[in-house]
This record gives C-alpha cells, structure tokens and sequence, in this order.
C-alpha cells in the first residue's frame, strides 16, 4: 500500500514539474500560478490519496494499544514464572503511559503473588487513585490485606467496597461477620441490619440479625426479629427449630444472656470505678488471706459501692463479717447472694455459712433447716454417683460434716427433728416396681414413640453464636482464578487471583482459596457443598456445585474448585457451607461463605 501511495504522489509532483518546464524561457524566473493544475489542489489531492490509502491499510489490520501490548507481554512473562522481567516491562510502560491503570493493577497482581504484600497495596492504591470505583482492584487489594493479617485494613477496604456497591448485600453481610469477629458488635450489627434490608425475604440472615441484637442485649428487638420469622415460616421448614431455639434462649432459658452481658460488671460503671474496682479487688483478698479483717472489710464495702452485683465480693465481706464475729450483719449480706446468680459450690457454701451463723445466734430451727438442705443434696449426689468413676478434681459437699453439724443442732430442736426424720422416711422408695410392672413391649412401644423422625436442623442456623470464635479457617475467598506458591522449606500457599463475591454467568470456574487457623495434625478430609441460597422456607437446597480436599500434614492453605452445573450458572445468591469430613451435616459444619452470578450490565 505505501509504495502506491508514493507512486500516486510522484506522479502528481510529476505533473507540476512538467507544467513549469512548458512555460516560455523568459517567464520560467517569474512568479506564475499555473492556471490549468494549481500545484495547492494537486498537493491537496495527494494528500487525500495518502489519507484513503492509510484507511484501507488501519481496516485491514488491527489498530492495538501500545500498553496493552506490553500488559499482554508482561502477562505471558509473569505466567511463564518469569516475575522479574515481567515487573521490568510494566515499570517501564508506566512510565511511558502514566495513565494506563492497567498496567498498575497488573503490576499489583503479579507483586501479590511475589511474597511483597506492602508493594502489591501500593501498586493498587496508585490506581485507585486514577479510578477509585474500580471494585476490581479494590477487591484485590482487600485479598491482599487479609491474606497479609492487617485486619483493620481490610474492614476499612470492605467499607469503601460497600459504599461503592451499596446494592450488593454480600458486602454488608462479610463486613458483619469479619467485624463480629473481632467483637466489634455494635458496627456488625448495623451491616447485619442493611443486609437484611436489601434481601428481606431471606430468613436466615434475619436469624443471624436476631441474634447480633441479642448479643448487645437487645432482648425485644431481638424477640421481634425471630417472631417476624417464624410467621414467615411455612411448617416443617428446616429454620423453625434453630428458631424456636433461640427464642427460648432471648427468654432466659439459658445460661448465656448475650455476649455483651456481663454478670460481674454493672453497666452503669464508669472507665474510673471499673478501673478502681480491678485495683482494690485484689488488695481484699489479699487482707483476707493473711487474717487482716478490719483492714479488707471497708475495702469490701468500696467494691460493693462499685458494683453491687458482685457475687464473690458479697461472699467475701459474710465471711470477713463471720471472723470480726458479727453474724447478724453477714446473714444479710449472705441472704443477697441468691440473686446475683452464684456458681454452685459459692451457694452450697453460704448457705452453709449461714447455718453457721444462726447457730452463734441461737437460732436453732433455721440453722438446722440449712444444714438439713445440704445433708440432702449431699446424699442425692452420693446416691446418683455411686458407680460413677468421678474426676479426681471434683469438688462435693462433705456429708459427715454437715452431719456433725446436724447434730450440734438437733437436742435443741427434738420435736422439729422428729418430723423432718419421719417426712423423710415416709417418702417411697425409688425402686423401680412400676417400670417393671410394665410389660416389655409397652416398654418398647414407649422408647419407640420417642424416636420420632426429627426435622433437620438447618445448616447456616448452626453457625449461630460460634461464628466469632468457632472456625477452621483463617479467611475464605472466593476468586476467579489461583497461583501456587512453593516455599524452598517445601510449604505451599495458593494465592486467590481476580478476587470478588460477584462472577458472571459465563465464568468457567470458581475457587474458593482459604487458609486454616493452624496447620494440619494429620490428614483430614474438608468439603464445600455450595446450593442456591432461598429464603429457608422450604427444605434445604440441593448442592449443585461441591468439591473434597484432603489437607496433609502441616498444610495451612488450599482451595475448593466449584466447576459450573451442567446447565451453566444461574443468577443470583450462592451459599457454600464448609465441612470438616466428607459427611455434610449441621455436626460437621464449621464455616460458610457466599458468592453471587451477576448477568453484565447492559445484558438484559
């Protein structure tokens, strides 16, 4: 094409030549424009020549970028295991192409998996300087981030993602996870909260929701949310039991009251007086150890003034009351522990103590009523273990003492003793005459009509309340692609690559890399089983994408390979629960991640 080109033009050029050279030899030295081919229109024509000429060339080959020319050389490099060189190319087109963004994030991604996290986030914060909504590389700086253990970095970097995408519920649901795990529960509720919001009909999270308030004691929001859920359930759905359950716990059925309930600590304290109060309590005990009463009892009472609730300190001034010899005043300090909800062996002994008590104060019928109560229950335990090989470290209550004890008491209550022994001996014994008057196959039929089938308990439910200290692995992350890095001590660490929560539904497979707590002791086997997310009403879903790994000896790092479903990825919310074994069930369940198919923009 350029040789046409030139000849078009030189026979153009010929032209004017030929026209100056016609002219009469008296007028070639003078300044004439030839009328017949003005040389300007000749030139003009040539230069349209050049222009069309050009064109046809640009159609026939494809016009590429200079930096995506070396994105693309630099990429084959990297992926040959040639880093350096790779790095070099992309040094160079930066500074060539200041503006190419690509060609920092390339250089941000071969750096992450080069063991150089600190210059992998630099490289992508110089382009997110050029383009700060670009998820994709800030995705793959938060991978960077968690990977390298800067936790408060990588919530930051979540935050900014969520303020990006603020349409896409998973964000908000890994920010209340990955903040509930650090105990920042006021802040993972909020995100708890906006997750909900953009997905209602999921039931599950609102659990999870239910559960976040309960934790910062928020009993009626709580008891609201799994109300809401449990309206919304159809019957026999898999989430009515973890929900009915955690109902009954925002009632008080249960020992634990919210993460943030503290039985010792009241509330209303101040930083000063809790401060105070951690400093003197040991002081206390430690008068009271060496016999010093008069100095622990006004430091007893400070702690008191501090935090009425105490249980321990109230135990501790009845008994510095018992040795000053002033039981009137110890039983009532004594009659207030009951309330503050004391452990078992503190109330055994105060009530003891107060038996004590009544006996230096004469009186007679209360004191025996305390040691009878704890005679009782020592000769319960007795009875129910008596074949039982216990710990050596059990603690018991020591049954000829409170013997003893009853019988200091007993010649100054005869009649009251008489009737407590007879009441005592007049109760049946508990031989089992009407078990064995039963026949065996009403025996039968009575265990058989225990054995009901039970509905299944719903996995993610499962996971309540653990999630912040309960799990095998570090961080999971989903991504489109992963890069294994061999150590020269023979250690591996597979490095996720295009990380993200979002893939489209062409994307070939997805891997979810994770890495344990701690290394393997010994072969163990994981699953993923990865279902479309529904929202609990109805059975549980069945997995359309999973995959087995078998962690070796001293691994820390692996990955699940979730090949697309024959049909393709369908649109829409992904839940892939984590097992330890090759059984998938609410037992072995010990973590869960999510990811979505999001059709391209424009697509629909």
């Amino acid at each position: 094409m350029d040789a046409t080109v030139h000849f078009i033009i030189a026979r153009l050029l010929g032209i004017v030549a030929s026209d100056l050279t016609t002219l009469p030899a008296h007028m070639q030295h003078t300044a004439v424009r030839p009328q017949g081919r003005p040389l300007a229109r000749l030139l003009s024509l040539a230069c349209a020549a050049t222009l069309t000429m050009g064109a046809l060339a640009s159609a026939e080959i494809p016009q590429t970028h200079p930096e995506t020319a070396l994105a693309e050389r630099a990429k084959a490099l990297w992926e040959s295991g040639a880093l350096q060189p790779a790095i070099e190319i992309l040094d160079q087109g930066i500074h060539d192409y200041p503006p190419a963004l690509t060609l920092y994030k390339l250089r941000g991604d071969i750096l992450a998996t080069a063991r150089d996290p600190q210059a992998a986030v630099a490289a992508y914060d110089l382009a997110l300087a050029g383009n700060p909504a670009a998820l994709d590389i800030r995705w793959a700086k938060w991978s960077v981030l968690t990977r390298w253990g800067q936790e408060d970095e990588s919530i930051a970097e979540l935050q900014r993602m969520a303020q990006i995408d603020i349409r896409n519920p998973l964000i908000h649901l890994r920010l209340a996870q990955e903040l509930r795990k650090l105990d920042r529960l006021e802040k993972s509720l909020a995100f708890y909260a906006a997750a909900v919001e953009l997905v209602p009909d999921m039931l599950g999270w609102r659990l999870s929701l239910a559960r976040a308030r309960f934790d910062l004691l928020n009993y009626q929001g709580a008891e609201a949310a799994v109300q809401y859920v449990l309206h919304q359930l159809p019957p026999d759905s898999p989430l009515e039991l973890p929900a009915k359950n955690l109902l009954s716990q925002i009632r008080g059925t249960s020992i634990d009251r919210g993460r943030r309930f503290d039985p010792v600590l009241s509330r209303d304290m101040t930083a000063a007086q809790r401060k105070e109060w951690a400093a003197i309590r040991a002081e206390a005990w430690r008068l009271f150890s060496i016999g010093h009463y008069q100095e622990a009892e006004p430091i007893y009472r400070r702690l008191l003034a501090l935090n009425p609730n105490d249980p321990l300190a109230n135990h501790q001034l009845g008994l510095t009351l018992m040795q000053l010899s002033r039981c009137k005043e110890a039983l009532t300090v004594f009659g207030k522990i009951s309330d503050l909800n004391p452990s078992d062996e503190d109330y055994a002994d105060t009530v003891f103590r107060m038996g004590q008590c009544l006996v230096d104060l004469k009186q007679w019928e209360e004191a025996f009523v305390h040691f009878h109560i704890l005679y009782e229950a020592a000769v319960e335990f007795e009875t129910q273990n008596k074949n039982t090989q216990l710990p050596p470290d059990t603690r018991m209550l020591d049954k000829q003492k409170i013997a003893r004890w009853l019988e200091k008491v007993r010649p100054h209550v005869p009649e009251f003793a008489r009737l407590t022994d007879e009441a005592a001996n007049s109760v049946p014994s508990s031989t089992p005459a009407s078990a064995s008057a039963l026949a065996e196959e009403d025996l039968f039929a009575k265990a058989l009509a225990q054995l009901k089938p039970q509905n299944p308990l719903d996995q993610q439910a499962s996971l309540m309340g653990r999630d912040a200290d309960f799990s095998w692995f570090r961080f999971v992350i989903p991504a489109g692609k992963v890069v294994r890095d061999d150590f020269p001590t023979g250690a591996h660490e597979f490095i996720p690559l295009y990380p993200g929560d979002s893939f489209p539904p062409s994307q070939k497979e997805i891997y979810l890399v994770f890495r344990l707590v701690s290394s393997s002791y010994d072969a163990v086997p994981l699953t993923a089983h990865c279902s479309p997310e529904t929202s609990g009403g109805t059975g549980a879903p069945r997995a359309i994408a999973q995959d087995h790994v078998m962690t070796t000896m001293n691994d820390q790092s692996g990955y699940f390979l979730l090949a697309p479903p024959a049909t393709g990825w369908a649109t829409g919310l992904y839940r892939c629960g984590l097992f330890a074994g090759e059984q998938a069930s609410s037992d072995t369940l010990v973590d869960e991640v999510r990811f979505r198919i999001v059709a391209p923009a424009g697509s629909q």
